[in-house]
C-alpha cells in the first residue's frame, strides 16, 4: 500500500490555495456584474410598470429622479444615478425634485440613465414612444 507523505500532501493543498487566490477577482467581479445586472433590470421594470400606469389611467405620471434611484426603487449602496436628456451635452445628476413624465399616451421624454458604482456603469438609453430600452452598456 503506497502513501502520500507529508511534503506532497502540502505542496497539494499550496497548489489548491494558489487556484482559489487566483479566481478569487473573478468570482468578485461576476458578483459585481450581477448586481448591476438585476439593478439595471428592476430600473428597466420600474420605467415600465410607471408608463403603463400612465396608460392605463390617462393621467400623466411622473418619475422622481435623484441620485440615490428613481421613486420606489433606491439603488443598492455605493451606486449613484445620473441622466442625459435631448437638450444635455453631458450627464449630470438629478436637480433637487426633478422628474421625468410619461404622458397618457404612453409617450415620454428622451432620456439615457446612467448607473454607476465606480467601477461599472450602466448606460441605459429609452424610447421616447414606446420606453422601451434602445440600448444598454
Amino acid at each position: 500500500m503506497e502513501a502520500f507523505t507529508l511534503l506532497e500532501i502540502l505542496i497539494a493543498l499550496a497548489l489548491v490555495a494558489i487556484l482559489i487566490a487566483a479566481s478569487l477577482p473573478y468570482l468578485y467581479d461576476a458578483q459585481g456584474s450581477s448586481e448591476a445586472d438585476r439593478t439595471s433590470d428592476a430600473m428597466v421594470t420600474r420605467v415600465q410598470e410607471i408608463r403603463k400606469e400612465s396608460m392605463e389611467s390617462g393621467v400623466a405620471k411622473e418619475l422622481q429622479l435623484s441620485s440615490n434611484g428613481i421613486a420606489g426603487l433606491p439603488l443598492p449602496g455605493g451606486w449613484s444615478l445620473q441622466l442625459k436628456g435631448i437638450n444635455d451635452s453631458a450627464f449630470h445628476p438629478p436637480q433637487r425634485g426633478e422628474t421625468w413624465t410619461f404622458s397618457p399616451e404612453g409617450i415620454c421624454q428622451p432620456l439615457e440613465l446612467r448607473l454607476s458604482n465606480g467601477e461599472k456603469t450602466i448606460t441605459l438609453s429609452f424610447d421616447a414612444l414606446t420606453g422601451q430600452v434602445l440600448h444598454d452598456h
